[in-house]
């Protein structure tokens, strides 16, 4: 189940961004982001594994095979999916590995319903513990499914491109360097990050 999300009912937020001297020319000059929550958590965390590593068009095409090989897709359904059927979606055997791995964890742990009322790194932590999940994986998943509002991935390669464009550096910063730099938009580094994406991929691109 997915629930459309509008930035502009974010009023404090965007009244904080357009006034940031860094991204609020951009925030001012480019359409608003548009994105949704998807509130399950299963499938939502078989998609960012999809993602990992891949062009966002090549992704979502991958994604999208997958999710044609599903009624009604679920930990104990993947888990006993064929391999090779998995395989002519596009996804390399270690994907497959890892929607396998993030399938047995669902059943052992009761599909993580207490997930709620963690915090943000409780959060990061409790799915880096599942093979082939890090904390990129974890962050998608705290933005697109969990609704967190200060949330900055600083090892996705579009928001290190959008900080260089913003930040008029001379190259992509750091890990570390990109930490230092979004922490001028706490507590809404989430939404500075949905406006960074739109800033590399275009005007047209939504999540």
């Amino acid at each position: 189940m997915k629930k459309e999300i509008d930035v502009l009912g974010f009023k404090k937020c965007m009244i904080f961004l357009k006034n940031d001297a860094i991204l609020g020319p951009y925030v001012k000059s480019v359409s608003e982001p548009r994105y949704s929550i998807d509130t399950d958590y299963f499938s939502s965390l078989c998609k960012y594994i999809i993602y990992q590593q891949l062009s966002i068009q090549s992704a979502s095409k991958t994604h999208a095979r997958f999710l044609l090989l599903f009624d009604n897709l679920n930990p104990i359904i993947l888990l006993n999916t064929n391999e090779k059927i998995l395989k002519k979606t596009g996804l390399s055997f270690r994907k497959i590995e890892y929607l396998k791995e993030l399938s047995k964890a669902f059943i052992k742990n009761n599909n993580f319903k207490n997930l709620a009322t963690k915090t943000n790194k409780q959060i990061i932590l409790t799915l880096c513990k599942i093979k082939g999940i890090g904390s990129w994986t974890a962050e998608m998943f705290l933005i697109f499914t969990m609704q967190r509002l200060d949330v900055m991935s600083a090892k996705d390669i579009g928001l290190l491109k959008g900080l260089k464009i913003v930040f008029n550096l001379k190259k992509r910063p750091s890990f570390e360097e990109a930490e230092l730099l979004s922490q001028r938009w706490i507590p809404y580094r989430t939404i500075a990050s949905l406006y960074l994406w739109k800033i590399v991929e275009g005007s047209d691109f939504d999540w």
